[in-house]
């Protein structure tokens, strides 16, 4: 089966101008566009959401304040209710933004909505819903970014006009607590919801995703529980998401280094080559290095082992490569023990000046095609096989 794009040479425009300078994207929803413009008309989410703040009462909410961001809509000019450091902000979220409305391809809200304290960190729910703790005081800042911001500053990484050219809207309330949140959304919960939106905040309150120890997301992407530790393992169960989990390791990028893995791949989430924008969904273990690129080691369905591959999404395509490791089905469900010589990997498939490898990362990719990808890893270590310097990962 070809890749939906393939040939669509407007189609393929449309889906960069959609990406911006760079992320990994999700495919077409449950719904379809037109289903899912259908379920709310512009506000109606947020009025909704509003009289269940109303009926709720005062006694756990701060303040409640509806927001839009569309194409047009300046990072961080929005402002919402000031906070204070430590307390809690609920989002609940609707829309879509389009990458092609021709193809039917879009984002769900919760990956492009991002928010923060004046300086303070990126937060971004991931789903559709989700609850910050400000770490400053001062006015709450929303923006969206479908991979347009450079870092975790929240800079923009394309000049503004580009941004602006984007197509879509996100329609939200911004719900900050006097209280705990879980004792907020159970009250709230009380009035009633809307589409189980308060229930899945309520859920993700009371049992919220912890990032591994040792371990951190890539700024473009919040914590959605994707990887979670298990005694000496790192299970990765990725459904509609993506995850880039990035460990610093700092080694110098010498003669003989490797990284070496076991992993158990239970379900790949694509059955088609993963080398072209649409069904760009994987699991790999990857390298970063000191000159901003990065080599990942991928379990392919389709592609032929030692094939090697620019990411094919613009701005990724300028610092990743992917290098297919296993490929097919037969092995699933099985062990496998892997060896890789990073700095000859390096020379051979990159070829730049880098001197030091920076961080290892675990990545899981499935919002392309929105199916399912399952593994675990073990034995992760990196570092030449006689140094005592060895760092063992997992």
């Amino acid at each position: 089966m070809p890749c939906a794009c393939h040939g669509l040479d407007l189609s393929r425009r449309a889906i960069l101008r959609g990406l911006g300078a760079s992320t990994f994207v999700a495919g077409t929803g449950g719904l379809s566009a037109s289903a899912w413009a259908d379920r709310y008309s512009d506000g109606d989410f947020a009025r909704r959401m509003l009289a269940l703040v109303e009926a709720a009462g005062g006694e756990a909410i701060a303040e409640a304040t509806p927001f839009v961001l569309t194409g047009t809509t300046v990072p961080w000019d929005t402002k919402l209710m000031d906070v204070r450091a430590g307390q809690a902000v609920t989002f609940l979220l609707s829309g879509r933004w389009y990458l092609a409305r021709d193809l039917d391809l879009w984002l769900e809200p919760g990956f492009v909505f991002f928010a923060r304290s004046p300086g303070g960190a990126l937060f971004n729910p991931m789903e559709n819903v989700g609850t910050m703790i400000a770490d400053q005081d001062g006015p709450l800042e929303i923006a969206r970014s479908a991979g347009e911001l450079a870092d975790a500053t929240g800079a923009l990484a394309i000049p503004l006009e580009a941004y602006s050219a984007a197509d879509g809207r996100v329609e939200g309330i911004a719900i900050a607590w006097k209280t705990d949140p879980v004792a907020g959304l159970r009250r709230l919960m009380a009035q009633g919801d809307v589409d189980g939106t308060v229930q899945h905040a309520l859920q993700r309150a009371e049992f919220p995703d912890v990032t591994p120890a040792n371990w951190h997301n890539h700024f473009h992407f919040g914590e959605a529980g994707v990887f979670r530790q298990d005694g000496d393992e790192m299970a990765c169960h990725t459904h509609k998401t993506v995850s880039i989990l990035q460990r610093d390791v700092n080694m110098d990028l010498v003669e003989g280094l490797k990284l070496d893995w076991d992993w158990l791949v239970d379900e790949l989430p694509s059955r088609l080559a993963e080398d072209q924008m649409t069904t760009h969904d994987y699991l790999s273990i990857g390298v970063e290095f000191d000159d901003g690129q990065d080599l990942t080691y991928l379990w392919s369905a389709q592609l032929p082992v030692g094939h090697v591959f620019r990411c094919p999404l613009p701005g990724w395509d300028a610092i990743e490569t992917h290098l297919v490791q296993r490929s097919g089905l037969a092995d699933l469900g099985e062990w496998q023990s892997e060896s890789r010589d990073v700095t000859a990997d390096y020379h051979a498939h990159i070829g730049g000046p880098a001197k030091r490898a920076v961080r290892v990362w675990l990545l899981g990719v499935s919002v392309f095609q929105r199916q399912t990808g399952m593994c675990r890893y073990r034995n992760v270590s990196i570092g030449r096989e006689s140094s005592e310097s060895r760092m063992s990962l997992v």
